[in-house]
């Protein structure tokens, strides 16, 4: 039976040469729990470290109410920065509690019916900052995330933020690399779940992505905080 879908295109803000960025297909129905592990899928992020979902609603005066959708458990409820701030747990919140115009939060995330800009920030320290755009909604008998397009290699972990990532696409540019070029290239293949075949200029593929029964083996890892 078909389900109720979002397509959704997230961006990897400050990314350039190229601007990296995934488009894919999920279930409505999922919580935001697993709009992470499907972001940590298809960037092949690992996992290692604290993230969250952000709305940004201007409500005037320059200023914004934001709304944080996290995991409560590992970053409790006291993140409120401001009065009209609020937070809420990424493993009971669903995505259509927010983007379906009737949806539980909606009237949270929205002002004078303008809803606001939806961020994913991924490890506080390198301070990856993702942007969350709705492009569709449809129905599909597919019940994983499923990739439509890809744009760019997603930055390792622990890569230092941009400047870092930026150092490495050097490091592995270089026609005649010295010491340090090298040793960041080991530690690269080290790190990457890619391995030896890791190329910051080389981007996974679609079908290395859709691989039957992957997303769900990381969705579970996670879960149990193995991954």
């Amino acid at each position: 039976m078909p389900i109720r879908t979002y397509i959704f295109k997230v961006d990897l803000l400050e990314s350039r040469d190229p601007q990296i960025s995934r488009t894919f297909s999920i279930p409505a129905s999922w919580t935001f729990q697993k709009l992470h592990a499907a972001i940590q899928h298809v960037f092949l992020w690992q996992n290692e470290h604290l993230h969250v979902f952000a709305f940004q609603i201007p409500i005037g005066g320059g200023i914004n109410k934001v709304v944080s959708i996290q995991d409560t458990d590992m970053m409790g409820r006291d993140d409120e920065e401001g009065p009209n701030d609020i937070v809420l747990d990424e493993k009971t919140v669903k995505l259509k509690d927010v983007w379906d115009s009737n949806g539980r939060y909606r009237g949270d995330v929205t002002n004078n019916g303008t809803m606001g800009g939806c961020f994913y920030e991924y490890d506080f320290g390198d301070a990856w900052e993702h942007e969350i755009t709705l492009l569709a909604v449809g129905t599909s008998n597919f019940k994983e995330v499923s990739v439509l397009e890809v744009s760019g290699c997603a930055p390792l972990e622990n890569s230092h933020g941009v400047l870092g990532w930026e150092g490495l696409k050097r490091a592995f540019a270089d026609p005649n690399p010295n010491d340090v070029s090298l040793e960041a290239r080991r530690l690269s293949w080290l790190v990457s779940p890619l391995g030896g075949a890791f190329h910051p200029a080389v981007a996974p593929t679609i079908e290395q992505l859709n691989t039957p029964g992957l997303f769900d083996k990381r969705f579970r890892q996670i879960r149990k905080g193995i991954l």
